[in-house]
């Protein structure tokens, strides 16, 4: 069924930038400063778009203790409103004022804190309690929309990432799974192992590197979720959404199906979204992060979504397009100068697109054990995982050949593999997941490198949905979307 979804747009103000930093700059070019102001925010309703999202940062509210400021926020929300569209908040309360003295993530490489909030410490979920309540007693049922903010720069459920392009981004911050060195993180983690983080980041143990990497990502997907929590009780009518973004995910401290797994067992009925669309350029390989979230999303019974990467230009719209077709896409979220460099075509289609799940009997399984193992392993040596980097284009490659539904060791030992008849392996078993591949195989599954599967000649990405079949030609931009005869015979 086609049918038009919600699509979003956020603003950003021009009150957090640096715009002397090279992303400031790409910001403004995209012109999220601005799309509030008047000769913009009257496009956003011709574009298709039904609800902006408004950043809200702790660094800018309570000016000292006790001491609010309301007035810029009070601003966007009212103009949003007068132009009729809906609201959407996306609080960074996890970036803290100045005056604040709590315990921020502590790297344990180079022992400096980063301005942002540890996640293991209890006065951060008391904090962000008290601010979402206040929020809520003020602007209540105005909100339509929460996006879900975690601990990372950028409120997905990570660790600090780099970020420097806004006023409040910290002086010493850089990607990496190190920020285990505040108070509280050693004493969580001394429940685990007596070695402490400085010296397993250099292991070579397997286990360990396994066990630390675990640490973390429950760490992230716990702190995610507990804000999820508190959410849904000051916000019980909104629409909610959490940020899910990097290619990588042990090399930022988090595990995409320990998120959705987490929040789907409070309540299923959120959007989880990918802040990376069509960010590779080429549909084959942005895609397959995309339908690593999407599937994990569909199987913890989730709905998924998709947010462009900052800049796209206009000839990767269509990549953008199909990416969101192809994974069931039920919220889209895009950039203002995204959609005016998209053409009328690509944002014309973008207002109705075919909302609908795929379906495949193929599981592709991402590497995430290896990857926790050589993550450790490179950062002791000063180097970066570049794992992930080569599956994707193993996984490009795959998807040419046919579609296919991607889960990890978490999903797997969830009971993934029961509704599928084929898996993909693109690296060797790993040890850790022999005992549920072999009962997999044991039940008749099929096991393979997926080399099997033909590259149609005409070179055209193919995807069974529910009722439809979509189909995609890079070559052309051209995307058909058909009625699937099987769903006939489907009960």
């Amino acid at each position: 069924m086609i049918f038009p979804f919600h699509y979003h747009t956020r603003h950003i103000p021009a009150e957090h930038l640096k715009f002397t930093t090279p992303c400031g700059r790409q910001v403004a070019r995209n012109g999220l400063p601005y799309i509030l102001d008047p000769g913009h925010i009257e496009n956003l309703k011709t574009f298709g778009i039904d609800t902006v999202e408004l950043r809200l940062t702790w660094w800018e509210l309570e000016k000292s203790p006790g001491v609010f400021d309301w007035s810029r926020f009070d601003r966007d929300i009212n103009r949003v409103e007068k132009s009729g569209l809906k609201a959407g908040l996306m609080a960074w309360f996890h970036h803290p004022p100045s005056w604040y003295r709590g315990t921020f993530f502590r790297c344990v490489t180079h022992g400096y804190e980063t301005t942002t909030l540890s996640p293991w410490a209890p006065e951060t979920l008391a904090a962000m309690d008290r601010l979402y309540r206040l929020t809520a007693e003020r602007y209540g049922g105005r909100i339509d929309f929460v996006y879900v903010t975690g601990s990372g720069d950028y409120g997905e459920p990570v660790f600090p990432q780099g970020v420097d392009h806004y006023l409040f981004s910290s002086p010493h911050s850089h990607e990496g799974i190190d920020w285990t060195g505040d108070p509280f993180a050693r004493r969580a983690w001394k429940k685990i192992s007596p070695i402490p983080p400085e010296e397993v980041i250099y292991t070579d143990d397997r286990k360990l590197s396994l066990r630390y990497v675990d640490f973390v990502a429950n760490a992230t997907s716990d702190y995610i979720a507990a804000c999820y929590r508190m959410i849904r009780t000051y916000f019980p009518h909104a629409r909610y959404g959490v940020p899910i973004g990097h290619l990588a995910e042990a090399a930022v401290g988090q595990n995409r199906s320990l998120v959705i797994r987490k929040m789907a067992q409070i309540s299923p009925d959120f959007t989880a979204r990918w802040t990376g669309m069509a960010c590779l350029g080429e549909f084959g390989r942005s895609n397959v992060t995309a339908n690593r979230i999407s599937s994990a999303a569909r199987f913890y019974g989730a709905a998924f979504g998709e947010e462009a990467a900052l800049i796209l230009e206009g000839n990767n719209a269509a990549n953008a397009r199909y990416e969101s077709i192809a994974n069931g896409c039920s919220m889209l979220h895009n950039d203002y100068g995204n959609i005016v460099r998209s053409g009328e075509t690509n944002n014309a289609a973008a207002r109705e697109m075919l909302c609908e799940d795929p379906v495949s009997d193929v599981a592709l399984l991402w590497p995430d054990i290896e990857e926790a193992v050589d993550t450790v392993k490179q950062l002791g040596h000063g180097g970066k995982s570049r794992l992930i980097n080569d599956f994707i284009e193993l996984a490009a490659d795959l998807r040419k050949r046919i579609n296919y539904d991607t889960c990890d060791s978490v999903m797997i030992r969830d009971g993934f593999l029961k509704k599928y008849k084929t898996l993909v392996l693109l690296s060797p078993v790993p040890p850790e997941l022999a005992d549920e591949i072999a009962a997999f195989e044991a039940r008749g599954g099929v096991v393979t490198d997926g080399t099997e599967f033909p590259v149609p000649p005409e070179k055209i990405y193919r995807t069974i949905h529910t009722r439809h079949v979509s189909e995609y030609n890079p070559a052309t931009c051209q995307i058909t979307i058909a009625p699937n005869p099987g769903s006939e015979r489907r009960p």
